[in-house]
């Protein structure tokens, strides 16, 4: 299992080309050769993929929006981009509430758009990821979203969110073990409370079981562990970045 950076962390160093350009460069140099793409600004695919060759860095999933992904013509552009990159892995970070509500009947439009959307990347030869928040635990008529969408969505791929899931209040690593097989990047990210608030933290750093959970993903062919904290630093986000990649160093 590779450890990755996931570039949402440093969203407000990768606002221009030449943001884009320093921060790849930066986070190569800190020891990182895998990231994920989110939270960029507008950038020239051309040059992005130039950079990404030129230092050796593997991109193991993305975050596209919505609005990119539902549209045919334009989810062709997309998948264009990730061949250039040599990302195999096409990836939604949330579904869209103000086009499909969080209910029942919303859920299962969203799983029918995503089964089209599934179909034609999978033809392109790539793969469509989901990312979880707390929302997708939420239980109908006794199932959580989560295990809904992996029921109903059998070519979907998951990015599971260990603080999102743990937030949500279940158990990261039995959700590890029910999405086996179907989990190519995992996202590591750390909970704490802090005054009853819970708040992201640096792996390590906060409560989650990372004696089970990496062992366990290994053990599960979990191919990439992306770092991420989406807020609460208490250092700069780069220095963040850092703390947890050495707390991984070794364990992973």
């Amino acid at each position: 299992m590779k450890i990755g950076a996931q570039l949402y962390n440093v969203r407000d160093y990768t606002k221009t080309p030449e943001d884009i350009e320093a921060t790849l460069r930066r986070v190569k140099a800190m020891g990182f050769d895998v990231i994920q793409i989110s939270g960029f600004g507008p950038c020239d695919s051309g040059l992005l993929a130039g950079w990404v060759k030129e230092l050796g860095l593997d991109v193991c999933v993305s975050h596209v929006p919505w609005s990119r992904l539902a549209d045919s013509e334009e989810l062709k552009k997309v998948i264009a981009e990730h061949k250039d990159l040599g990302c195999h892995q096409i990836g939604l970070g949330m579904r869209p509430g103000d086009v499909f509500p969080n209910t029942y009947e919303g859920w299962t439009r969203f799983i029918k758009k995503a089964n089209r959307i599934i179909a034609q990347v999978q033809d392109a030869g790539l793969m469509f990821s989901y990312h979880n928040h707390d929302l997708e635990l939420q239980r109908w008529n006794g199932v959580t979203t989560l295990e809904r969408l992996a029921a109903e969505c059998p070519e979907l791929d998951f990015i599971l969110d260990t603080f999102w899931v743990q937030a949500g209040g279940a158990n990261p690593a039995a959700y590890i073990k029910k999405l086996k097989g179907r989990i190519r990047t995992i996202h590591l990210k750390d909970y704490r409370v802090v005054d009853q608030v819970r708040q992201f933290a640096e792996i390590g750093q906060g409560n989650i079981d990372w004696d089970e959970i990496i062992p366990l993903c290994k053990a599960q062919g979990v191919s990439y562990a992306a770092i991420e904290q989406d807020a609460n630093w208490l250092v700069d986000p780069f220095e963040s970045l850092a703390m947890s990649l050495e707390f991984l160093k070794g364990k992973v």
